[in-house]
């Protein structure tokens, strides 16, 4: 299926398994993904996505945001959990922040794709087939990414931006002519 990618869109799976093995992921997600794509765009799609507020400082910031939710928070107080008591603990004993992942290297070589990124890649390809693209660029499987039904990534970008507003830049850049 890569042999159909750009160099950049080549570069971008590169960065996102980069991402997954440097945040001691089993598995490559479309977060994952986002990342790597976020990373591996330059010139005219780089900027149109930083002007629309979509960064991948803050895709990582709130992808950390969703470790423990404010909502996790709310549901473990009505059990009679109190979070920040157990995360104060959990410091004071261990010098453990709970609300931050663990970051671990993981293993070196291939990372397999979780089912979230596998859907995000095929509904870039997708895109690129119903387009009439001989190419799959970083932008299609940025639109494969934004139709995935991977909540975080929906999330995370929402906090950004609208998920249909940065889907009609996308588009748009898309629609350019290759320069």
């Amino acid at each position: 299926m890569f042999e159909r990618f750009t160099r950049e869109a080549r570069s971008a799976v590169v960065l996102a398994q980069e991402e997954a093995r440097d945040h001691g992921a089993d598995r490559i997600t479309a977060t994952h993904l986002l990342i790597g794509v976020l990373s591996g765009l330059a010139g005219d799609a780089r900027r149109v996505l930083e002007d629309a507020g979509l960064t991948v400082d803050g895709v990582r910031a709130a992808a950390a945001d969703r470790v423990l939710t404010d909502s996790d928070a709310e549901a473990l107080r009505g059990i009679g959990i109190d979070l920040d008591a157990v995360a104060n603990a959990v410091a004071d004993r261990f010098g453990l922040d709970i609300r931050r992942p663990i970051r671990r290297r993981f293993r070196t070589g291939h990372i397999p794709f979780a089912a979230s990124a596998k859907d995000a890649l095929a509904l870039g390809l997708r895109e690129a087939i119903a387009r009439q693209d001989s190419m799959i660029r970083c932008e299609h499987v940025l639109i494969g990414i934004l139709r995935s039904d991977d909540d975080a990534v929906r999330a995370a970008v929402e906090t950004m931006v609208p998920v249909a507003d940065l889907r009609a830049r996308v588009y748009e850049l898309l629609d350019r002519p290759a320069a």
